[in-house]
């Protein structure tokens, strides 16, 4: 599916000028039908997608698909749904799923905030992940950044009862917003952690530490 945006709508996320590759543009004609889940009037149930599932998480903002891949192939009894609006992203994910053999995870190739209040069944997933979110670091951007308003309370709805949301960022004024904007939501609790041994440190991460950037992982419920 080509992602459209809507007229009038605020961009959270910034367009790449990276071209896609072959080898993601042949995994994509490849993998797209199996495991790219459509969007249509019915919305996508993740218990239906994975009956058999222990746990079932929904990834916002795969990018690359390094670190989801990682984790779906440490973890096979948990299945992910990650959405991801830009194409070169979901043609590098499924690479990897082809590459390492995962059968846990399925992509939704759009902007989250056109598709998750109405496209996704509500306390259908145990875990939401948003790692490494756009921190929009000029002040003027600060409307683009994903994590305010009335996007917290939506991101309630579609866990279980005290499922987690787990957030990382390598920008510590972001940090220090997230934390003011969810002392605000009365849907969530928890604050900072330590990052936990199932999120990889990616390259990203890793350049980003070179420069010492502070990460800060959160868990609320």
């Amino acid at each position: 599916m080509e992602h459209q945006e809507h007229p009038n709508s605020i961009r959270t996320y910034k367009l790449r000028g990276a071209r896609i590759t072959p080898a993601q543009e042949g995994a994509i004609e490849r993998l797209g039908a199996r495991f790219i889940l459509p969007i249509s009037e019915t919305p996508i149930d993740p218990r239906i997608e994975f009956p058999a599932a222990k746990r079932r998480v929904l990834e916002i903002g795969s990018g690359m698909g390094e670190a989801t891949a990682q984790m779906a192939a440490a973890d096979p009894d948990t299945s992910i749904i990650a959405i991801e609006v830009h194409k070169p992203g979901v043609g590098s994910l499924l690479w990897r799923i082809e590459k390492m053999a995962l059968e846990n995870l399925r992509i939704v190739h759009a902007d989250v905030k056109e598709v998750l209040a109405e496209n996704f069944v509500d306390g259908s997933f145990d875990e939401i992940r948003i790692y490494f979110p756009d921190p929009w670091q000029k002040l003027r951007h600060h409307k683009r950044r994903l994590l305010q308003g009335d996007f917290i309370p939506l991101l309630a709805t579609k866990l279980i009862p005290h499922g987690l949301l787990h957030i990382a960022t390598d920008w510590a004024p972001y940090a220090q917003w997230i934390e003011l904007e969810f002392e605000k939501a009365k849907e969530f609790s928890g604050g900072k952690v330590a990052r936990p041994a199932h999120r990889p440190l990616t390259r990203f991460e890793e350049q980003g530490l070179t420069k010492e950037h502070e990460v800060t992982d959160f868990f609320y419920y």
